[in-house]
């Protein structure tokens, strides 16, 4: 067996990678690609191509790679490895590991641990972070979800907390004693974390005054409230799906009891720059599809519903017409697809939207 190259994904503090190795076997050109979900699921896809032509093998990187956003680097084979081997050891109960074992030429037995070469392939993957902000929002993500890569970015450790959490939304305050902030967190419930963080040296000082209480879903759906823009589409033609994820496979889809969710995730981290971050700011557009043929293109960003406007009705013509276009005060999607109705117009009526 021959390696050619490794590559993955340059978004550690995001909490998930992205890569592939591309390998000779038995006179055959092997392309075997994993996705690590850092908090809990581990490896949660894995997908081989056995002699690939160079198309298919774009065509799946852009899938599982180019979702992320994020730049793609060059690693060793042994430095692959042990990012795998970590990423199995996150959750060894994971269905794709039993599909590593079954059909990998490449990973037949973990690797022997070696700090070493681990440290060097994390420090590849974390981000060229370009802002304080961005490197506090970051840190806070990666402390509040127990995730051990906060310890690259801190000159002395934390208290473990005794559960995990998701950042939701972050304000910072830039003042004299450092940076203040406040955060709204989900893990088994809400809560609001508030507490002051002294930078130095790319690196946090100390984070005092670190306290943590529990929130209302009434009030953290106050908080989490944004403006979201919809417009609604009749599909005229029943190719338009299939030729819509062909055409982007960097779209994420979810399957629904009614429908089809695809989204669009932006192409950088720019909003993490932001002294307001806020986790959904990394979708640019959501695509939803309906089994009654109707297309609902969502998003919080006046700009990219134009641009995807633009493209949809651009590649697709009479096969996608325009039926409406609606602004709310609120999100109203994730109720509409949980609604299991098929007709945007019929749930407003019966919400009273």
């Amino acid at each position: 067996m021959q390696t050619n190259l490794c590559y993955m994904t340059r978004t550690r503090l995001m909490g998930v990678l992205a890569g592939y190795i591309d390998y000779q076997f038995d006179g055959s050109r092997i392309v075997e690609f994993y996705h690590i979900e850092i908090e809990e699921y581990g490896i949660d896809r894995f997908e081989q191509l056995i002699a690939p032509d160079d198309h298919a093998v774009k065509q799946m990187r852009l899938e599982m790679l180019g979702r992320l956003g994020g730049e793609i680097v060059l690693l060793t084979e042994d430095e692959f490895g042990q990012i795998i081997s970590y990423g199995m050891s996150i959750n060894p109960r994971s269905k794709s590991l039993l599909k590593i074992i079954e059909k990998s030429h490449w990973f037949t037995e973990a690797p022997a641990a070696n700090l070493d070469i681990y440290s060097t392939a994390v420090n590849k993957l974390i981000e060229k972070v370009s802002s304080k902000n961005a490197f506090i929002h970051y840190f806070l993500m990666r402390y509040f979800a127990q995730d051990n890569i906060y310890r690259y970015m801190i000159k002395s450790d934390l208290v473990k907390l005794d559960n995990y959490y998701s950042v939701l939304l972050n304000q910072l305050t830039e003042r004299t004693d450092g940076y203040h902030f406040s955060a709204l967190l989900l893990g088994k419930n809400y809560a609001m974390a508030s507490g002051i963080i002294k930078l130095s040296e790319k690196r946090v000082d100390s984070m005092r005054n670190l306290e943590l209480v529990t929130l209302s879903d009434v009030d953290a759906a106050a908080l989490l409230r944004q403006q979201e823009r919809v417009i609604v589409y009749n599909i005229f033609d029943e190719n338009l799906e299939s030729h819509l994820i062909q055409e982007n496979k960097q779209l994420a889809p979810t399957l629904y009891p009614s429908g089809r969710l695809y989204i669009n995730y932006r192409s950088d981290d720019r909003h993490v720059n932001k002294a307001l971050f806020r986790l959904n700011d990394d979708v640019e557009v959501y695509i939803y599809i309906t089994d009654g043929d109707q297309l609902l293109l969502v998003s919080n960003h006046l700009a990219h519903l134009e641009h995807w406007d633009n493209r949809l009705t651009k590649r697709f013509g009479s096969a996608l017409r325009h039926y409406a276009a609606f602004q709310f005060d609120s999100s109203v999607l994730y109720d509409f697809i949980l609604s299991n109705q098929i007709d945007f117009d019929y749930y407003l009526d019966q919400n009273g939207d």
